[in-house]
């Protein structure tokens, strides 16, 4: 999982870096706190200095069961754009001979659903969802776009509530937080940004993907195909559409390693 597969040592550190969100969470009284959605949560009354950040940890499926409760789609859009720009901004000033592709990949490999998740994890966004009753029963508090989206909606909130300074000290204490020690290593990039690597190193056209949606709208399942240069084709499944075409390059990525490793031809 690329970034997200962060040791203890690293999850620790960046749990300290990260201390001006998490401070914020804690000051919530988790006793009173309504993880079942019956419209008395008393998390934003006790942090009165970010009134954005109930919403920003409300799933869709618990505005769906309370329509009082404000969801976290809106912020999710918007901690989005600014995670992108702050990420993109020192990539640009940090690496001054690279050109846009590896500036592109090397972003991808910072700002991704299984990073952002483990961020979300570390800084214990998980005990503070609100979540509908089946969103919460099948595990929903432990699913990496649901943790994602919170916390680029908990970003938003920051931004919101308490400044742009505040907002770009959160995202450079966590998603930025060892870009200094930052491998340009295709290993450390997600599945998809790896096999976008292979055929562009290789000068063949880019990978192509199909998506297909089944399912009831609260949960959905996507299933990708993504369909190669020389005409093979992988497939992959999940959640998001993003979690299924990163399954569907992943599944390309390993046959096209066991080609490579095997020496035979590459059918790609």
């Amino acid at each position: 999982m690329g970034k997200g597969r962060a040791n203890s040592s690293t999850a620790s550190s960046r749990r300290r870096l990260a201390m001006s969100i998490s401070d914020l969470l804690d000051r919530a009284d988790s006793d009173n706190f309504d993880p079942d959605n019956s419209g008395n949560s008393t998390l934003a009354p006790h942090l009165e200095s970010m009134p954005s950040l109930s919403a920003a940890l409300t799933h869709r499926s618990a505005s769906l069961e309370n329509p009082q409760l404000v969801d976290n789609e809106r912020l999710e859009f918007l901690g989005d754009a600014l995670i992108e720009a702050r990420v993109s901004e020192v990539l640009f000033h940090k690496f001054t001979e690279r050109d846009e592709g590896f500036l592109t990949l090397a972003r991808s490999s910072l700002v991704n659903t299984d990073a952002l998740a483990w961020i979300a994890i570390d800084l214990g966004l998980d005990r503070y969802l609100q979540l509908g009753q089946g969103e919460r029963s099948s595990g929903g508090s432990l699913k990496r776009t649901i943790l994602a989206g919170a916390f680029e909606a908990v970003i938003a909130a920051i931004w919101i509530d308490c400044g742009r300074e505040k907002s770009t000290e959160a995202i450079d204490s966590t998603v930025l937080f060892e870009v200094e020690n930052f491998d340009e290593a295709v290993s450390l990039l997600d599945p998809k940004s790896q096999l976008q690597v292979y055929f562009a190193k290789a000068g063949l056209d880019a990978p192509r993907y199909r998506t297909e949606m089944s399912g009831p709208q609260h949960a959905p399942l996507f299933i990708v195909e993504v369909h190669l240069a020389g005409g093979a084709t992988y497939h992959g499944q999940g959640g998001s559409k993003k979690e299924a075409e990163q399954n569907a390059a992943a599944a390309a990525m390993d046959a096209l390693l066991k080609l490579n490793e095997s020496g035979a031809p590459n059918s790609a």
